[in-house]
């Protein structure tokens, strides 16, 4: 039974199956019918009816040929013509107790260039075939162009109804397996042109529609993968849609929070020009307020070009926007002084061997942003406890930069804007690279690829 399921989980073994079973149908169908046909050929009436009919049938046909044709019972030529019309027909004729022709010596006196018998009944009976049975003929009296004789005639009639309900077997049997190998094929196409159909409605757009599933072989996991990719597709859609919602609230919430810093700082601005402060402390307090408001202020705009730069269609700058620089210098450069501050937090950061050298070309603001996104990420959310793990890794076409850190159980600061990653994959773009991040239970690692120039 488990050999049976497997078999069916492939269409090419249901394939062989099918013609298994139609060969097996039509052959024992075969069987069958050839037992029957058999026994029809050594039935009764096969043998008496049927034969005297077809005899009859026959001596009719003789008849008419010798009055059409006219011939004699010296027309040897002619009755040797007509035997072979009717190779079945076994038939001598007697024409005052002499034989004039007889069929089953024909062949036999044609190879010894004889035209007529020379010999008696009883010589003749030597010549005989075995399978023509002397006493079973049956006598008709025919009239020829030259008077009456006797015409002793027998046919293997059963034999040429046997032959033909033979070949009819054959062909009923070989229709029949055709016919239950094309129901099986016309079954699985009808199901192809079905999951096309339901394809059509998923192109549509109507991605609640499912596919139905039918079997266990290729065809019905072809539509179950079609239901999970349009499940997934569906929920890719939702997702994005509730992304793009709230993406467009928070650009709205910051357009809006942008006001109230600014408006502050041009008061405390107003303030400040106007003289209108009373003594250093309170010029310094307001000072800081200001550059308060200013943090603030860049701070709401850096997310807002974040966000721009996350969902931008074409991310890729062109090749005057690139310059080109020595790989290992530039990136050692900027590891340096993006650690700085982090190191004075308490943060550690370990390095991997150092590769040879190599040319990347890169937009210089895209990779500040990249990084400081990365070092961000690195002061919110890894655990200083833990060493910051920096390695490289390169190979004929790109260099990758991996960056490791343990997750804190608490982050720092919470990311309101949820999309930094999003905007260092697209600012990776822009250089003609690419990002990829793993996170596991307690580790997060952001790998950065170049291609090398």
């Amino acid at each position: 039974m488990k050999i049976l399921k497997q078999t069916f989980k492939s269409l090419y073994y249901e394939l062989i199956f099918a013609l298994i079973i139609s060969f097996g149908v039509s052959i024992g169908l075969f069987f069958f019918l050839n037992h029957l046909n058999e026994n029809l050929y050594t039935s009764k009436w096969a043998n008496t009816t049927y034969l005297y009919q077809q005899l009859n049938s026959t001596v009719e046909n003789f008849n008419e040929y010798i009055a059409d044709n006219n011939v004699a019972s010296t027309g040897y030529e002619d009755f040797e013509k007509w035997s072979k019309a009717h190779d079945l027909v076994y038939f001598y004729i007697k024409k005052d107790n002499k034989t004039v022709f007889d069929s089953s010596l024909a062949s036999f006196l044609a190879e010894m260039d004889e035209e007529n018998i020379p010999y008696t009944d009883e010589e003749i009976k030597e010549y005989i075939s075995d399978d023509v049975t002397w006493f079973n003929y049956k006598k008709y009296d025919i009239t020829l162009s030259d008077g009456t004789a006797k015409l002793y005639i027998w046919g293997d009639f059963a034999y040429s109804l046997y032959n033909r309900i033979y070949v009819i077997s054959i062909v009923l049997c070989g229709l029949i397996a055709f016919l239950i190998f094309i129901l099986f094929v016309r079954k699985k196409m009808h199901y192809i042109k079905e999951i096309s159909k339901d394809i059509s409605i998923l192109e549509g757009g109507d991605l609640n529609y499912q596919i139905p599933v039918k079997g266990n072989d290729e065809l019905s996991q072809v539509a179950g993968s079609l239901n999970s990719m349009r499940i997934a597709l569906a929920q890719q859609m939702e997702n994005e849609k509730k992304a793009l919602q709230a993406n467009n609230s928070l650009v709205t919430a910051l357009s809006h929070d942008l006001r109230t810093p600014l408006t502050t700082q041009m008061g405390y601005l107003e303030i400040l020009k106007e003289h209108h402060y009373n003594s250093k402390e309170e010029l310094d307090e307001y000072v800081d307020t200001a550059l308060k408001t200013c943090h603030q202020i860049k701070e709401m705009s850096d997310r807002l070009f974040e966000y721009f730069l996350a969902f931008d269609p074409n991310p890729e700058r062109s090749s005057e926007d690139l310059e080109e620089y020595e790989g290992m210098d530039l990136f050692m450069q900027l590891f340096s002084e993006f650690s700085l501050p982090l190191i004075n937090q308490g943060f550690r950061f370990t390095y991997g061997q150092q590769i040879e050298p190599f040319k990347v070309r890169v937009n210089m603001n895209d990779i500040l942003r990249i990084f400081n996104n990365v070092f961000t990420n690195i002061d919110k959310y890894a655990d200083d406890c833990e060493d910051v793990v920096i390695d490289f890794k390169n190979d004929e076409e790109k260099v990758i930069l991996s960056i490791t850190n343990k997750i804190r159980k608490v982050p720092r600061k919470n990311e309101s804007a949820k999309i930094g990653l999003i905007s260092i994959s697209s600012l990776m773009k822009r250089q003609r690279g690419s990002s990829k991040t793993r996170t596991s239970e307690d580790t997060f690692c952001i790998e950065l690829i170049f291609p090398k120039y």
